[in-house]
């Protein structure tokens, strides 16, 4: 609301003009002063820093130290040093404001020209250039809260430069092989998160990176956070070390107000979480809860506990599934092996058909030449006479010889050609082809089952290597109460309790002496 300037009271006007009479200045009209100055009275002029300074402690008397104004942002700009200056007006006047360099870094929302703002400050006149200002200590924005405003205005920023965009995100792996929780290292998200994880991966490496997750330092302590995950894992590849470099961060905290969760909508957590090169999980209040670190993040879980379902697979489903897979190889393979005899069958079955079809026109040729042969016999010869006879027998013997023998090398010649042009040959030899083909064939098949229970016993033996068991002979321990119940903190014992410390080869009962507080590194 406005405040309207408090007129002075007729005694504080005669202190004002009896303390300017003191200095030797004599309030008057123009008029009089040159009359007087003219007729060589000794009036001294009053300077324009003396006016300014004049006026400005008559501000100081009128009006209150600090007030509230109303009214709409106009010609808002800033200067190099950071400060903002601006004009508030209504329908009926405007009122110059600067706001201080500070002042503008405290607000929660970026002023702009229209909006509609409370304004909290004090009237003062700046004499070197005797212009009349409002010095502005804050903003407050009309309607909505400066905290919402803020938001939106950040959303609207962000989104336009394509940071909400799907494609934009980084992929979660399926199966993350070390996990780095930043989160407050009290509360029980801690150990939410800490549990689900290991019941559903017990093989999974689980790290802290502890910040506060409320108040005014938590925005730097999570920048901080993100940006030496991430420094810790460029290192990492460049030692070539043998363990597991982090390859997902889990950004969790619990429920609370607008205001408990405001870090999370800063904007330079938002930018610390588009530039990880590692993929960010988060979980940050309840379901209804939505933060800036959400809607940038690469996947948005509705609590921490259900961020931590979402990345961590369940041993127990995805064994199932490599047991799905395994049978479905196995049935694949038998059924390949079945389809391809059928098809060496039939190929063998057509290729003795045709040969053999083949076979028997060739020796429908034959016979045809054997009768040709038997047309062509000299007999005709003998009925020209009986004394030509002895002759002619002589010649046609010889000759009938000769072309004889001349005709059995023909015909030799003909069946060897025959011969190597049969297809039984061929038969044979495709026959040869097809055994050894189904031999390679069966022999492939072996070695891709075999290779498939390789496959099946090295995933065995990888979550042989995850149980509970072999985690103990590797030298971990596992901590219990007397009655059977795991110790997962320091709270749940006290001074002389009894616990059992469970190792692979045996427990060991000790007695609790003075707790104290650990660290997960």
């Amino acid at each position: 609301m406005s405040v309207d300037a408090v007129p002075l009271m007729a005694h504080e006007e005669r202190a004002l003009i009896e303390a300017a009479v003191a200095g030797g200045v004599v309030p008057g009209d123009g008029a009089g002063a040159a009359d007087e100055i003219a007729g060589g009275t000794a009036v001294r002029p009053l300077s324009v820093g003396q006016v300014n300074g004049f006026l400005n402690q008559t501000l100081s008397l009128v009006l209150p130290p600090t007030f509230f104004v109303q009214g709409e942002i106009s010609n808002f700009r800033t200067y190099d040093r950071g400060h903002a200056f601006f004009t508030l007006k209504d329908a009926a006047a405007e009122l110059p404001c600067i706001l201080w360099k500070d002042g503008l870094a405290r607000l929660k929302f970026r002023p702009k020209d229209g909006l509609a703002v409370i304004a909290r400050g004090a009237v003062r006149l700046y004499e070197p250039q005797g212009k009349l200002q409002l010095y502005v200590e804050t903003l407050f924005p009309q309607g909505a809260g400066a905290l919402e405003l803020a938001f939106r205005q950040l959303c609207e920023k962000l989104r336009a430069e394509g940071l909400f965009e799907a494609g934009r995100k980084r992929k979660i792996p399926r199966l993350p092989r070390h996990v780095v929780i930043v989160t407050s290292k009290t509360g029980d998200v801690l150990h939410d998160v800490l549990t689900t994880a290991l019941r559903r991966w017990a093989g999974v490496r689980m790290s802290l990176v502890a910040v506060r997750v409320q108040g005014a330092q938590a925005a730097g302590e999570i920048v901080r956070a993100i940006e030496g995950v991430n420094r810790y894992c460029a290192s990492f590849s460049a030692r070539g070390m043998e363990d597991f470099p982090p390859d997902l961060i889990l950004l969790v905290r619990g429920g609370g107000s607008l205001e408990d969760l405001w870090a999370f909508n800063e904007e330079a957590v938002a930018r610390a979480i588009v530039a990880s090169r590692i993929p960010i999980a988060t979980g940050i209040g309840h379901e209804p809860d939505t933060t800036i670190a959400d809607l940038v993040g690469d996947l948005r879980g509705p609590t921490p506990t259900g961020v931590t379902e979402l990345t961590i697979p369940d041993a127990r489903a995805l064994l199932a599934e490599i047991n799905g897979r395994a049978a479905l190889l196995t049935r694949d393979v038998r059924r390949m092996v079945t389809l391809r005899q059928s098809e060496l069958e039939r190929e063998t079955q057509r290729l003795a058909t045709v040969g053999l079809e083949a076979l028997r026109n060739r020796e429908l040729r034959i016979d045809l030449l054997c009768r040709q042969i038997e047309r062509i016999e000299p007999r005709h010869a003998i009925a020209q006479g009986w004394r030509r006879v002895e002759e002619a027998q002589r010649r046609l013997e010889k000759g009938v010889r000769d072309k004889l023998r001349r005709n059995l090398d023909a015909v030799g010649l003909s069946a060897n050609r025959l011969e190597r042009c049969s297809p039984l040959g061929r038969v044979v030899r495709q026959r040869d082809g097809l055994v050894h083909a189904k031999a390679r064939l069966l022999a492939g098949m072996r070695a891709r089952l075999a290779l498939a229970g390789q496959k099946l016993e090295a995933v065995g033996a990888e979550l042989r290597v995850v149980s509970p068991q072999a985690v103990l002979e590797r030298g971990f321990s596992i901590t219990t109460t007397k009655e059977g119940g795991i110790v997962r903190s320091r709270e749940q014992v006290k001074k002389g309790d009894v616990l059992v410390t469970r190792l692979a080869d045996g427990k060991i009962e000790s007695v609790v002496g003075k707790p104290k507080q650990g660290s997960l590194f």
